[in-house]
């Protein structure tokens, strides 16, 4: 899945919706990467900690829109009506991001994966309310990309599952090399 899509007005700036994992689960995630990364002899880099999200849907393109698109996507985002959810990612897979580079992802298990897309797919049908377009994401799929590779993994890998509770969901922004959320909005409590 390709977590970012180009805009049509400013190529240089992007924006996805995600889930923020917490610090403890961000640590777990980084820990676990580094140990299948040196396990597998797998040099590669690790991902900016601080960027280690879990992306939900692609976001909406702008085409036609008659205001900027940062005020579409916000008043979008406080639409969507979720309640908060249990995020576990079970097992390590890789990713071809062209070439020979790769990415080290955690994936989750179905019935996380089935949360996370249902959250997506409310943010993805508040965006078209507002009059984003948004391309299919018949592809997507729950993953966290925690570490970049030369090479693929040969196998997925299981480990002890990393869960957290999500109580929010973001906005980020992707320009020039930086990245920063410029939204937050609460997840209804569970029942």
């Amino acid at each position: 899945m390709q977590s970012y899509i180009s805009l049509d007005v400013n190529d240089d700036e992007q924006y996805c919706f995600a889930l923020e994992p917490t610090l403890a689960a961000r640590a777990l995630m980084v820990e676990q990467a580094d140990r299948v990364a040196r396990e597998g002899g797998l040099a590669g880099r690790p991902a900016v900690f601080s960027r280690v999200h879990v992306p939900l849907c692609a976001t909406g393109r702008d085409r036609g829109l008659g205001e900027p698109l940062l005020p579409a996507l916000t008043r979008a985002a406080a639409t969507v009506h979720a309640t908060a959810l249990e995020v576990s990612f079970d097992r390590f897979a890789s990713l071809r991001l062209g070439g020979q580079n790769h990415a080290l992802v955690l994936r989750a298990p179905p019935t996380a994966a089935t949360a996370l897309r249902f959250l997506g797919n409310a943010i993805g049908h508040a965006q078209y309310a507002q009059g984003l377009y948004r391309p299919a994401a018949s592809r997507w799929v729950a993953q966290a990309t925690v570490r970049y590779l030369p090479k693929a993994l040969e196998r997925e890998i299981a480990i002890e599952p990393i869960v957290w509770q999500a109580q929010d969901f973001v906005l980020i922004r992707s320009a020039r090399g930086a990245q920063d959320v410029v939204g937050r909005w609460k997840l209804a409590a569970a029942e």
